[in-house]
């Protein structure tokens, strides 16, 4: 009985060994699965992914972008944490963080103790590796538990951190992710944002007042209440007094420095070229992109636009785009969308640089261009003489004015280029074809003429249509570089602007010798004299190929040019498409432009004496007739030197020549009428053929019985040119009598004018059918209709 019971409680204890043992067993498995089970890894997906900084091509910083999160972020290294900041941090959050293996029973009894004498929650004893956790989890989750379900997760998680990280690594995230206040997260920004310095450079008492932000950092707020923030930063740095991180005399001088916060917020320089690059960065953008503009550059720009603020103003001008490209990468150096991007009455976020406009003027050197590569050269001699040219639309002629009126007979194309002639570039383009033109456009990266050359007309030469700015800059830096075209880039080359396969980046659009031309006439200050003058915002004391563009209606004034190494364009006008008064390329964009290229090219080699481009194999000068472009001969009575192609054979002057009577100048047939008078009026741009027989001119010896309209025909048709200011959208109107009279003219019944019979009277173009009288003193009228469009 008694080998019975002793067997028994053998056997009983060996069982309650066996319980026991697996008791511990699981117990040592669950803390083994507590401590080394694997942490979720959404929960540590871009841990480090810091918040994008776009910074200039020096490392200055435009803009800091929010962090997925939505906060900011400028991350610490583990391996080279400030030693102030840790031991600030620690001595504000966990001084037993390198002792305790993530969660800490002493703290947490001590603030069960704190909160049970003060009948509330007063301190959590949380570790650092705990508010790791809750960081990480509330970043995943967007919620922030409270309770002891979401305590012993932390805690959990804590534990698991502690296992897979070392110590500094954990430190590393929570300086990098805890709430420092203002939307900042992370000490390093914080340290910027308040401090303006980065996090190694920073003082005892300033790592002692970040350390103090995260515990609370609404009420800590150094922005709202920096007298709660500085007596935080005090309890801090007595702490790291007793803990022997600060010697009783660094411990005094931190207490008493004074410091001086420098909130700057979060930089927006540039703004709209900022907002074009974070968008080409694409949804996961790197933590910091380098970008080609110069932030001095940029700020100059933006004080000469402020500057010019009021004589934008008396312009009615209330945008302004300015874009400046480096020539040699083809690289963007600065570029303001809208002159001021915070004026919302002015539509200030709109992006300039980008938005289609009517260029003027300034697509005029595309088509002298064109015509280079076809033969023509500077000397080629192109008539400026009224001229109709035909259009899409059948029996409808276009007849172009020059912006003054004025008709200037044979001009080298030279002077036709640099004075910004209209009637010889709407000939150049007659000639060569719209649709070879808008093929140059094409390849010289415009992307904004979608239409069939019917649409633009030969009006294209003249900027009918519109383009980019940013487009139109990187089409001038093509003749700096010699005639080829790169592609403009605004990420520095080790970002890495990858471009689409197949994706050209630069091409040979036209010759070094067409590239060369093009320059040394727009670089040519006596060239456009007859038109600009001298002394205008066009001029520099170095080199610069410049020219202007008013659009129609005055909405839109350009000016864009290049030295060697910079090209800049300036757009003047309202988004709104509000017009200007009476503003053009030179009065509006001009001294914008002026100011900016002397900025642009301080400093730099071109700013001296040399040329942009060199004279190129193949051209040489020569003395040409100044009136013909050929080769002077003896008797021609003004010359001028000019660069023709090399090794031409051409013959001498054949407009002028010596005969008994002295000097004897022959014109081409299509400039006799214009030698004659200097001024000859336009012919109908197209007549009724029923009147066909009706000769509105008179021949000699032919009488004239009674009053006759001589211009305009009856059914003549006319075309209002959209590039020409209003006063030159005008009608000669003039009558035939048999004996000198005075004539009274009347439009659709009302009286416009009276004059004598041996004079026109102008009559201002109104678009619409109109019925037109004559009258003479003595009662006799003649009548004819035309029609405007």
């Amino acid at each position: 009985m008694l080998n019975v019971l002793v067997g028994r409680v053998r056997a009983g204890i060996v069982t309650h060994r066996r319980a026991v043992m697996l008791a511990v067993a699981g117990l040592a498995a669950a803390a083994v699965w507590i401590r080394c089970a694997p942490i979720r890894a959404d929960l540590l997906e871009g841990i480090d992914t810091p918040s994008t900084i776009v910074v200039d091509r020096h490392g200055r910083v435009l803009y800091e972008a929010l962090s997925p999160d939505g906060s900011r972020i400028r991350p610490l290294d583990a391996a080279s944490l400030p030693p102030i900041l840790e031991a600030a941090t620690l001595a504000a959050e966990d001084r037993r963080f390198h002792v305790h293996p993530g969660v800490d029973p002493v703290a947490l009894l001590r603030a069960a103790g704190h909160n049970l004498s003060e009948g509330q929650v007063v301190e959590g004893g949380s570790t650092v590796t705990q508010q790791v956790a809750k960081l990480l989890i509330q970043r995943r989750e967007g919620v922030r538990y409270r309770g002891v379900r979401a305590k012993l997760r932390e805690m959990v998680l804590a534990l698991r951190l502690e296992h897979r990280f070392s110590k500094r690594e954990i430190l590393a995230i929570y300086l990098n992710r805890a709430a420092y206040g203002n939307q900042t997260a992370g000490a390093g920004r914080a340290s910027r944002l308040y401090f303006g310095v980065d996090a190694s450079m920073l003082t005892p008492a300033q790592a002692a007042f970040l350390a103090a932000l995260p515990q609370r950092p609404s009420a800590f707020n150094p922005l709202k209440n920096i007298a709660s923030a500085r007596q935080r930063q005090q309890t801090v740095l007595k702490r790291m007094g007793a803990a022997g991180v600060l010697s009783g005399e660094r411990l005094r001088e931190a207490r008493a420095e004074q410091l001086a916060l420098s909130p700057r917020g979060g930089a927006f320089s540039a703004p709209h070229f900022v907002e074009m690059v974070r968008a080409a960065a694409g949804d996961r953008p790197p933590g910091r992109i380098e970008t080609t503009l110069d932030l001095e550059l940029q700020r100059e720009v933006e004080g000469i636009i402020e500057h010019e603020r009021s004589a934008l103003q008396s312009h009615g001008a209330g945008n302004v785009a300015v874009v400046v490209l480096d020539n040699a990468r083809g690289e963007w150096l600065a570029w303001e969308g809208s002159g001021d991007y915070g004026d919302l009455a002015h539509g200030g976020a709109f992006n300039g640089p980008t938005v289609p406009r009517q260029p003027g003027s300034t697509l005029k050197p595309f088509t002298y261009a064109l015509a280079f590569e076809e033969g023509r050269s500077p000397a080629t001699v192109l008539p400026d003489v009224p001229s109709h040219f035909p259009t899409a639309e059948p029996g409808v002629l276009y007849s172009p004015r020059n912006y003054d009126g004025q008709y200037r007979g044979p001009l080298l194309a030279r002077r036709a280029l640099a004075g910004s002639e209209n009637v010889p570039a709407v000939a150049l383009a007659a000639d060569l074809g719209v649709a070879t033109l808008l093929r140059l456009f094409a390849r010289a990266g415009f992307s904004t003429f979608d239409r069939a050359p019917a649409y633009y007309g030969l009006g294209l030469t003249l900027g009918n249509a519109e383009v980019r700015l940013d487009q139109l800059v990187a089409a001038y830096s093509m003749f700096a570089r010699g005639g080829v075209w790169r592609r403009p880039v605004f990420f520095l080359p080790q970002q890495g602007e990858h471009a689409a396969e197949g994706d050209e980046q630069q091409r040979q659009v036209v010759s070094p010798r067409t590239a060369f031309w093009i320059t040394d006439v727009l670089s040519d200050p006596e060239a456009r004299a007859f038109t600009f003058g001298r002394g205008n915002n066009l001029e520099f004391p170095f080199r610069v190929a410049a020219k202007t563009g008013t659009s129609q209606a005055y909405h839109d004034n350009w000016t864009v040019g290049y030295t060697r190494d910079v090209t800049v364009g300036v757009w003047v006008g309202n988004f709104d498409r509000t017009p200007l008064h009476l503003s053009s390329g030179v009065t509006g964009a001009g001294p914008i432009f002026h100011a900016v290229m002397m900025a642009a090219n301080r400093g730099r080699e071109s700013a001296g004496a040399h040329e942009i481009l060199p004279p190129p194999f193949g051209v040489e000068q020569a003395s040409i007739c100044a009136l013909s472009g050929m080769r002077a001969n003896a008797w021609c009575p003004s010359r001028a030197t000019e660069w023709v192609p090399a090794g031409e054979e051409s013959l001498p002057c054949a407009w002028h020549h010596r005969s008994e009577e002295g000097l004897l100048t022959i014109y081409p047939a299509e400039y006799r009428a214009w030698a004659g008078d200097g001024r000859v009026e336009p012919r109908p741009l197209r007549a009724n053929p029923a009147n066909a027989a009706e000769s509105p001119v008179r021949r000699a010896g032919q009488s004239i019985e009674g009053i006759r309209i001589a211009n305009p025909p009856s059914g003549a048709i006319y075309s209002v040119d959209p590039t020409l200011r209003q006063e030159f959208q005008a009608l000669p109107l003039r009558a035939v009598t048999a004996r000198p009279t005075t004539i009274t003219w009347l439009v659709d019944g009302d009286a416009v004018g009276t004059v004598s019979s041996e004079r026109t009277l102008s009559w201002p173009l109104a678009i619409g059918a109109h019925h037109i009288e004559a009258r003479d003193t003595e009662g006799r009228r003649a009548r004819t209709s035309v029609m405007v469009k």
